[in-house]
């Protein structure tokens, strides 16, 4: 049956006497894509045929059969070293499978499988059993009465194989089915993105836009839907949910292979346990797969952030969304899974199993962080809301971690899934921890402007006065227990806040008044011209929390991490004309872009409290196109309308303030794009979503 060479490999294998094949390593990658679990099949079948087999086992025993009486041990341990059952499935094996199949790939079988569990290695070796075996066996084992005293005859493995045939095609069918969800849902957003590119697809997207910006119901994006009911997506998020959602529920539903009534199948009695499996095996890799999506929308250092146009803010709601499709493949698995053992008569058996106890686990995280993070307690407490919500999908993820190592031994490749999951989730720190390592400790200035607002100068950062970004700041000595507390804020070239100086020479001491060092400028001949930049400046709202005890700081350690993207900023900045609409602490976000575009016009307003912001950026006082108001309100409806009547082939508008203006703006804009196809109109809105 076996070549030579690959006879004399096992042979060598069992006089070294040594079960233990160190070579021999756990299956790496998506069962039914990169590897066959059942193979070799006819092995697993020999396996299969035997393992119901009631055994007399003892602590030890020869390979003569002999064995010393002394305490039961359990399955696994008492299959490790039964003579009967070893030599058994051995000559099963040497018998009935076809020449094809190596020592070498049933080794492999041999160390895994015998015994049922991964982590108990048989006694001798598949080649030293057959050695030790002096002559065939003659009776035929009797699955009826199951006892198991010698070696024995299969009498046949077909019946035994043909469900582990159908099995592997429903796990290659699992496999691809995730990998098909995790593809579209990582990219169709590139693909989307880059479509955008196309020479033809210009007109088509202006025309497109105006129907996607604005929410789904009436003016509820930014603004939390009444009762705290949560935030609702654009038309265009809404699509890109629509199409996960709709690719779940298919695949999930789609091509299951059930037996009966049409061929026998050993595993289960009759066509609802088949279904209920399959169903159960299905939704629990489904889940899996979106794992690594499920983290990656949310992570900071998102590679998505950089391959496409899509905001941060757009990835922080679809990460929710994910959120919502994982949790209800979790706790349909979870249903399905104790609809089949109860089936079985088999469910407290089950119970007590460890890899069982950790997908309870798993579950109940899920369900506790769903709970957890509706927008009520979200936005209750901030802060203690994003540990409680680390801590639980830790222990989510740990729980899904034992429950397939233990359950399955790192032979069916679904832990692949999360060592992808682990992956995005490392990345994403790793680089975090180096954005603030690369900074540095920094020494921040603060100024209280007023009773609300304050100013923070932070020296030494040379970051480019880039808009549509953010960093995030860690004030570690604020609260010395909760050091690695850290909050989004959008930054500004301190040597910016000094422009008006280096237009007008004659006002260079109220520059460095202004500034926290003298800054060196040299204008060019359009707005966005050169200078140096010696500092970041941030502009903070008091709050409850960590922010709140920065007033009377007359400085503070600080931490930073970044410049991250927040929203892309090509489409706006190619437009003919540009709109800086803004409201409050919004300002800050808005400034960076009166130095990248040559036809921009600043639309803010603030309420008279917030009048020290305005004090604060000489800026604004030199700018040609600029409509300030403070404690009153601007009429920005008539104002876009005004300029999109102006005759500018394409408009970009740019808003960042409270919800309820960004929401009106979206609304406006939209609306006005629709109504005059014939002027493009570009829309950014720079939000943090909680």
């Amino acid at each position: 049956m076996r070549s030579g060479a690959a006879w004399a490999t096992g042979l060598l294998l069992g006089l070294a006497g040594s079960p233990a094949l160190a070579f021999f390593k756990p299956q790496s990658g998506l069962s039914g894509i990169t590897f066959n679990p059942y193979e070799p099949l006819c092995a697993h079948g020999c396996y299969r045929v035997f393992s119901t087999a009631r055994l007399q086992c003892y602590s030890s025993a020869d390979a003569s059969g002999y064995s010393h009486h002394l305490t039961t041990a359990s399955v696994p341990a008492c299959r490790a070293v039964n003579w009967a059952y070893m030599s058994s499935v051995a000559w099963c094996i040497h018998t009935l499978c076809p020449p094809d199949v190596t020592d070498l790939a049933v080794e492999r079988f041999w160390e895994a499988e015998i015994t049922g569990d991964a982590s108990i290695v048989p006694s001798l070796s598949y080649s030293a059993t057959l050695l030790n075996l002096t002559e065939p066996p003659t009776e035929i084992f009797n699955a009826t009465l199951g006892s198991l005293n010698k070696t024995m005859l299969a009498k046949s493995i077909t019946g035994e194989m043909a469900p582990l045939v159908l099995y592997y095609r429903e796990q290659q069918r699992e496999s691809i089915y995730g990998v098909v969800i995790l593809t579209i849902s990582v990219g169709l957003p590139v693909l989307l993105t880059w479509l955008g590119y196309l020479p033809f697809m210009t007109g088509l997207l202006a025309r497109v836009k105006p129907w996607l910006y604005g929410a789904v119901f009436g003016t509820y994006h930014e603004r939390p839907l009444p009762w705290g009911l949560g935030n609702l997506p654009t038309l265009g998020q809404a699509l890109f949910i629509t199409v996960i959602v709709a690719l779940n529920i298919a695949l999930t539903a789609a091509a299951h292979e059930i037996a009966h009534p049409y061929a026998p199948n050993q595993w289960f009695k009759n066509r609802y346990q088949e279904t209920v499996n399959r169903a159960f095996n299905r939704t629990g890799v489904l889940a899996f797969a979106m794992l690594p999506v499920l983290l990656l929308f949310s992570s900071r250092n998102n590679v998505l952030l950089w391959m496409t146009n899509w905001s941060h803010s757009t990835y922080l709601l679809l990460h929710r969304w994910v959120a919502r499709i994982f949790a209800v493949h979790v706790i349909l698995h979870s249903i399905f899974g104790l609809c089949q053992y109860v089936s079985l008569g088999t469910y407290a058996a089950t119970a007590a199993n460890p890899w069982w106890r950790w997908g309870i686990v798993a579950t109940v995280m899920t369900v506790a962080i769903m709970l957890q993070s509706v927008l009520f307690l979200r936005r209750r407490s901030y802060e203690l809301f994003l540990v409680i919500h680390i801590v639980l999908s830790v222990l989510c993820l740990v729980g899904c971690w034992y429950h397939v190592v233990i359950r399955f031994s790192n032979r069916m490749g679904y832990e692949t899934w999360l060592y992808v999951t682990f992956a995005v989730w490392g990345f994403d720190r790793l680089v975090r921890v180096g954005r603030i390592l690369k900074a540095g400790v920094r020494r921040a200035t603060v100024t209280d402007l007023g009773a609300e607002i304050v100013r923070i100068d932070i020296p030494g950062i040379r970051w480019a006065a880039a808009p549509g970004h953010h960093a995030y700041v860690y004030f570690p000595t604020l609260n010395p227990l909760r050091p690695w507390e850290n909050h989004p804020f959008s930054i500004i070239p301190t040597a910016m806040l000094a422009a008006p100086a280096a237009r007008a020479p004659s006002d260079a001491d109220d520059a460095e008044k202004t500034a926290g060092k003298p800054p060196t400028m040299t204008t060019g001949a359009g707005p966005a011209g050169s200078y140096r930049n010696d500092g970041m400046t941030l502009f903070v709202r008091k709050s409850a929390g960590l922010t709140g005890s920065l007033g009377g700081q007359p400085s503070v350690l600080t931490l930073l991490e970044g410049p991250y993207p927040n929203s892309p900023t090509r489409a706006v900045l190619e437009s003919d004309r540009l709109l800086l609409v803004g409201g409050g602490i919004g300002l800050a976000s808005l400034l960076p872009y009166l130095r990248l575009h040559a036809n921009a016009r600043l639309l803010y307003s603030a309420r008279a409290a917030d009048a020290c912001l305005v004090d604060a950026v000489p800026l604004l006082r030199g700018l040609p196109e600029a409509e300030v108001r403070v404690g009153a309100r601007l009429d920005l409806e008539a104002l876009l309308a005004a300029e999109v009547a102006a005759g500018w082939a394409r408009v970009g508008v740019v808003c960042c303030g409270p919800a309820g203006m960004c929401d009106d703006v979206r609304a406006d804009v939209a609306r006005l794009g629709r109504e005059n196809p014939g002027v493009a109109l570009e829309l950014e809105v720079d939000s943090f979503a909680l």
